[in-house]
């Protein structure tokens, strides 16, 4: 279950009609929305999952696409201090499966696919959605399959991640979804060990083994590199090599136990020097790619602007509290024209060749 298309309201701000594929590099200025973004998505998933309540006054219009390539077209809003749900409309392949509306909003339509595909009336609270009260896998499945991609969705700040820390202390918070790392390092089979000693060569630290040592109340990843005598315990790197670590455990132990459906980094390589966030950036997009997992990741890093290609990429732009996106679906002769500029990626981005070409489209 992957997100086609993502489009928020409020009172403080519009994002719309976001576009995703299966990776996604989420670039833009300073103050254009970037996190904003992001955390609008995570939120939307702790919704669902009911670790945060729904938040008021807001309309959320979003497009996914099922395993079985169904599109699932969700819109919800709610209303300003304890009005809750005002609507609720679910179409799965444009086929009316949900009505709610702000006129009866207590009683329900909703499409039984065991029962003839006939509509059952339900009665749900005001504060709770559909997907809340009303879980049959059989007679909505499509329920179901936007509940899963909540469960398996996992976001969080690459910025944030510390030898010191555990994010995920407060799971109802936005962006924190690494746990510990030495407990989910200890959690792994031998395989997946060896494959992240592997990645973590290839983005360019010699390293020989990696290994777990108990200390009382907590637990330490200690690092031994190629050549070295001395074994690093994981609070003792450097910030940039710690943050790669946690990254590429977290995701092997994803990939390995949890089935994710999307990941979602915030500032992706933020800290790391050039050839680490090179690697690091290639290696993520490549191994979600491989696996079907859809990523969403924010950057203004230059490196890791320059190996991600631009058919993977959105620019976020904002006009007061409106955010736009410009991708190579929605303006495909922006993106094509700029590949006989002999430019850069960061160009496309850091120029002012995109506004030159939206000027004379217009």
């Amino acid at each position: 279950m992957k997100i086609k298309s993502f489009s928020y309201v409020d009172i403080t701000w519009e994002l719309n009609n976001l576009e995703f594929g299966t990776v996604n590099l989420v670039v833009g200025k300073n103050s254009t929305g970037k996190t904003r973004t992001l955390q609008t998505i995570d939120l939307l998933a702790k919704m669902i999952t009911q670790k945060r309540e729904l938040n008021r006054g807001g309309l959320w219009k979003i497009v996914f696409e099922n395993y079985k390539k169904e599109e699932i077209k969700y819109q919800f809003s709610t209303g300003y201090q304890k009005q809750g749900v005002l609507s609720e409309n679910l179409f799965l392949d444009n086929n009316l499966m949900i009505s709610r509306n702000s006129n009866n909003k207590n009683k329900v339509e909703i499409k039984n696919l065991v029962n003839n595909n006939t509509f059952d009336f339900v009665y749900p609270p005001d504060n709770k959605l559909i997907i809340h009260t009303n879980r049959d896998i059989k007679k909505y499945p499509y329920l179901e399959d936007i509940t899963n991609w909540a469960e398996q969705s996992y976001g969080f700040k690459f910025g944030n991640i510390s030898p010191y820390s555990r994010l995920n202390q407060q799971e109802y918070d936005l962006l924190t979804a690494v746990e510990d790392i030495p407990t989910l390092f200890k959690s792994l089979k031998k395989e997946d060990k060896l494959q992240i000693i592997a990645d973590f060569n290839a983005i360019g630290y010699t390293i020989s083994d990696i290994s777990l040592q108990d200390r009382g109340q907590y637990s330490t990843i200690n690092i031994k590199e190629t050549g070295i005598r001395r074994i690093l315990p994981h609070f003792k790197l450097s910030q940039g090599m710690f943050r790669a670590l946690a990254v590429i455990i977290y995701i092997q132990y994803l990939m390995s136990r949890k089935n994710p459906a999307t990941i979602i980094i915030d500032d992706l390589c933020e800290g790391l020097d050039y050839e680490r966030a090179t690697k690091l950036g290639k290696l993520i997009f490549y191994k979600c790619l491989e696996n079907d997992i859809q990523l969403i990741a924010t950057s203004n890093d230059s490196f890791l602007m320059e190996v991600v290609d631009l058919k993977y990429w959105n620019i976020l732009t904002r006009t007061g509290n409106q955010i736009s996106s410009l991708n190579a679906r929605s303006n495909p002769d922006i993106f094509k024209d700029f590949k006989f500029t002999g430019l850069s990626n960061f160009d496309f981005f850091s120029s002012d060749y995109i506004d030159l070409k939206s000027s004379k489209n217009d």
